[in-house]
């Protein structure tokens, strides 16, 4: 299965190859910051604006979102910069514009500090920074940006070791395993991995069934393949990733019972050391 993908990106599986670019609004905890003195000149994080344009956001109403996401980020607050990166990316409102939405994550980057003090905010510039990267990744044409799969590395291995985004963990994951701007490292691939599926990383679930389903880089294990979709699918919606729930479905109806109790059994016993409490950052 997987060697068929080969012309994908990454050599993703059938579910991490729809889900790439939708990732959203996923849930970490960044290490706390070393906290000075508030900065007084700093926007406060949620302005009328802002309110109305989530709220609209939250209920589909995307030209609504647009309309007021602008009007916060011409204030020059890097939360509605966020959220219009999303929604350029995505192409919820707007077209799709790659470009745009390059442009809205750099602007909330480049404010990164470290010692910010407000938790949603340092959340925000860390997952921007993950965006540039993904972008820098892939490149993008219409901006003239080249893939840079070094820089990319790099900037995944900042985040993912400073702050534990799982986004930046399942991506060095997989340029690990392909040899992406780091030298090919498999088992450390693997490793990488194995801690964003900790996160209860969705797409890091369902690659790790597909690589024990296909015996790829693993021993070929039948029932450890179909436990990771297990919890690929309690990390997510259908309506999010509904790939992931279709490859179950083929996985589980290839299983017999006896792979099938077991991989409940074993899905049970992680989910319970490493619970997915269905959170998505937003805010």
């Amino acid at each position: 299965m997987i060697a068929l993908l080969a012309v994908t990106l990454f050599g993703l599986s059938p579910a991490a190859q729809a889900q790439e670019d939708e990732t959203g609004f996923f849930s970490y905890l960044p290490a706390m910051p070393t906290i000075n003195l508030p900065k007084l000149d700093i926007i406060p994080f949620w302005t009328d604006d802002l309110k109305r344009a989530k709220k609209a956001y939250n209920t589909g109403d995307y030209d609504r979102a647009i309309k007021f996401f602008r009007k916060a980020s011409e204030d020059g607050n890097i939360v509605a910069d966020w959220y219009l990166g999303h929604m350029y990316r995505k192409g919820r409102g707007v077209p799709r514009d790659d470009a745009t939405a390059f442009s809205y994550y750099s602007r909330v980057a480049d404010t990164y500090d470290p010692d910010e003090p407000d938790q949603n905010r340092l959340r925000i510039m860390v997952d921007a920074q993950l965006r540039v990267a993904d972008y820098y990744r892939v490149g993008i044409a219409s901006a003239g940006i080249k893939a840079n799969y070094k820089f990319a590395a790099s900037s995944y291995l900042k985040i993912a070791s400073t702050y534990g985004h799982p986004g930046a963990q399942y991506s060095l994951g997989l340029m690990n395993i392909r040899g992406q701007g780091v030298k090919k490292n498999p088992q450390q691939g693997l490793k990488w991995l194995i801690a964003a599926a900790r996160k209860r990383h969705a797409l890091s679930e369902a690659y790790l069934g597909d690589l024990y389903w296909d015996g790829k880089l693993v021993q070929k294990d039948r029932t450890r393949a179909l436990m990771w979709y297990i919890l690929a699918q309690q990390s997510t919606k259908p309506s999010e990733f509904p790939s992931i729930f279709d490859r179950y479905n083929v996985l589980n109806s290839a299983a017999n019972e006896d792979e099938r109790l077991e991989a409940e059994a074993r899905a049970r016993v992680w989910a319970e050391q490493y619970p997915a409490d269905g959170s998505t950052f937003s805010e």
